[in-house]
């Protein structure tokens, strides 16, 4: 069986386990398995209920320098629109089909391939790896947030794995979702003056967010490009016939690297109190903030660790790596914030993930788990 036949087995047999939100646990169990035939140290970190994050250790050579690689477990769900069993590798040409292919158990099949390869083949390689495989990165990212508020790792480096077309990654967007409730008061429709219209005081909100927004758009970072806002949900009214006194609408605040999470905060609080003004009598309050994956992440194009990891994928690869992050969120944040910096490295593309018909190229497959390797030993050896 060659490297590639190995790692299509290997990523078949994660498709087929359907590893939706909260169903994590046989993924697990399959990855403790894997992990253990390694002769890695394996400890389930147990986040809530059945849901465990899996660590799995080993040294290599000598000791030496550490790197964690993190990748998820779960997937989103499959939904209408597939053309195969999501839940089957399916190959077709050069491509193989199937819920996660890319979106994330590529990734986490080219972390163990390139792990593997390490162990059996360690040359001059010292150091140890830590493979950490994490529950609920789609929704709030309890599994990355429990290992790094309990410090279950410390590492010199880490990789994230997410779809990057096998290139490295330096940074990428983050978001925080605040949920607005406006209290206001109900009246006949005859009599609008009677009363305060939640909804009015929504749509005033909904000005104030296209100026926000206006702004944003003048603002630039190097390589994650604009920040961003936008209302994303509105939940108002009881009948048609009866001014509404409440509303509820949901803001999604796209942050790039840099930006002070504090200071948005703050600007989602004057959000209300000019709603609050603008209406003498409304009550515009920030009821929660929505878990999200975190807020952004980044090392500098000059760090060491976006150096090595650039001309180790280089030597691979043979395409110059230039300053580059992802648009979606990811779990480095967390790394980031105990103190890893971090690249982000894997299979595929983030254009089919979450899309029906989700599939992984082999060559792209294959590229990921080649330059993973040359990045952990880089990286283990610098």
């Amino acid at each position: 069986m060659t490297r590639l036949e190995e790692a299509l087995e290997l990523l078949r047999q994660m498709v087929e386990i359907p590893s939706t939100e909260g169903n994590e646990k046989a993924m697990g169990d399959f990855l403790e398995a894997y992990t253990r035939s390694l002769g890695m140290e394996v400890e389930k970190q147990v986040v809530e209920g059945d849901r465990a994050n899996i660590i799995a250790r080993v040294t290599v050579g000598k000791g030496g320098k550490t790197v964690v690689l993190n990748s998820h477990m779960d997937v989103v769900p499959p939904a209408d629109g597939w053309d195969t069993d999501p839940f089957q590798l399916v190959i077709k040409g050069d491509r193989a089909y199937g819920r996660g292919s890319t979106d994330a158990k590529g990734a986490l099949t080219a972390f163990l391939m390139a792990t593997k390869n390490i162990i059996e083949n360690p040359g001059d390689t010292n150091g140890t790896i830590i493979f950490t495989a994490v529950v609920d990165e789609e929704s709030f990212s309890k599994g990355a947030r429990y290992l790094a508020d309990h410090k279950s790792v410390q590492a010199d480096y880490g990789i994230v794995g997410e779809p990057t077309m096998s290139n490295v990654y330096i940074c990428h967007k983050g978001s925080i979702r605040p949920v607005i409730k406006i209290k206001g008061r109900s009246a006949h429709p005859s009599t609008p003056k009677l009363g305060i219209s939640a909804v009015r005081v929504a749509s005033y909100i909904s000005t104030l967010v296209d100026e926000i927004e206006d702004v944003l758009a003048e603002q630039n970072h190097p390589i994650a490009g604009t920040p961003a806002i936008s209302i994303t949900m509105l939940k108002a009214g009881v009948k048609e016939n009866v001014l509404p006194d409440t509303c509820e609408l949901t803001i999604d605040r796209r942050m790039v690297p840099g930006e002070d999470e504090q200071e948005i905060i703050r600007s989602f609080e004057e959000i209300c109190r000019k709603a609050e003004a603008q209406f003498p009598g409304a009550q515009v309050t920030i009821d929660h903030y929505i878990v999200t994956t975190g807020p952004a992440s980044e090392v500098k194009p000059d760090s060491q660790i976006a150096q090595i990891a650039y001309a180790a994928c280089e030597k691979v690869t043979g395409v110059k790596q230039v300053p580059n992050g992802t648009d979606c969120n990811t779990d480095m944040n967390h790394f980031i914030r105990i103190g890893i910096p971090c690249v982000i490295i894997g299979p595929g593309t983030l254009a089919v993930a979450h899309m029906p018909n989700e599939y992984i190229e082999f060559d792209q497959l294959e590229k990921a788990y080649q330059v993973d390797e040359a990045v952990i030993r880089a990286l283990l050896n610098s």
